[in-house]
């Protein structure tokens, strides 16, 4: 698996989350979040997939420039935050947009990339009782490839 289509749910610099509605086929605000999304962050989600939570699987897309909200992608799957939640397991993957070829695994990126990600992550949800997230590690391009493969099977 060398690429996957991601759909863009929030842009770089946000602080506006949005989901899409399956049933009414459209985005959605979802809540202001208590952090921005750092740059060069986007976030989605991978179409046809499933995740251990019910939800499609969620992507951060480095990119120089925000996506347009609403843009479908097709990516480049470089890595994997092991991540959990309130609702159990929900790791993001982390992947570029097809032709940049300036990251090829996870390990590329830098610690500070790493950084700013896992502290919005574990803050992204501060003031909302009951709701928490940790980061409990990352992983290269491999094990990405194999949770995007086994998350789109749960969608089948």
């Amino acid at each position: 698996m060398d690429y996957v289509e991601g759909f863009v749910e929030m842009v770089a610099g946000s602080d506006i989350k949005h989901v899409f509605d399956e049933k009414e086929k459209k985005l959605k605000v979802h809540r202001k979040t208590a952090l921005p999304l750092p740059e060069p962050f986007n976030y989605g989600f991978i179409k046809g997939t499933m995740s251990e939570d019910g939800d499609p699987l969620d992507v951060f897309i480095m990119s120089d420039s925000a996506i347009e909200l609403g843009a479908t992608v097709r990516l480049k799957p470089i890595g994997m935050l092991y991540v959990q939640d309130e609702m159990g397991i929900d790791n993001k993957i982390i992947a570029v947009p097809e032709g940049d070829s300036s990251h090829s695994d996870i390990s590329e990126i830098g610690e500070e990339r790493i950084s700013k990600l896992t502290y919005l992550l574990e803050h992204n949800k501060d003031g909302m009782e009951g709701r928490w997230t940790k980061v409990s590690g990352i992983a290269g391009r491999d094990s990405a490839i194999s949770e995007i493969e086994r998350s789109s099977r749960a969608q089948e």
